[in-house]
């Protein structure tokens, strides 16, 4: 078995709900990340990636306005660290999902498991 901690980005950014679409944006090209966990009072909460940008301002959304508005909250997929990393592409693929935060034993999420780390994962299995 291989875990998805041993293919995870670590650390994992996050952002309060009430930060603006354009400084979460900044934030994930100068860290060159494709998601940030948004977060209500320090709790993890959504996930705001690259894609829900795009959907945004091709809503007519704002920069300005609250990355709240712009994630997907309420509803936040994990795996704990352990998890088989053929167990998360599945979660991944059936809720067609890119990232998938990853939780330690005390429930922290500690990385991201991203599609860009299938392949590492995949190379590993079949070389």
């Amino acid at each position: 078995m291989k875990a998805v901690k041993n293919y995870m980005s670590s650390p994992v950014f996050q952002v309060e709900a009430n930060t603006s679409i354009q400084e979460v944006c900044k934030l994930m090209m100068e860290r060159g990340v494709g998601s940030v966990i948004v977060t209500e009072n320090g709790e993890p909460k959504g996930i705001f990636t690259d894609r829900d940008a795009v959907r945004a301002f091709s809503m007519g959304l704002n920069p300005t306005d609250e990355v709240r508005l712009a994630s997907t909250m309420g509803n936040l997929i994990t795996v704990d660290e352990d998890t088989d990393v053929f167990v998360a592409i599945d979660i991944m693929t059936k809720n067609k999902i890119r990232h998938l935060p990853v939780k330690d034993k005390e429930g922290k999420i500690i990385g991201m498991f991203a599609i860009t780390d299938i392949s590492k994962a995949l190379h590993d299995v079949f070389p």
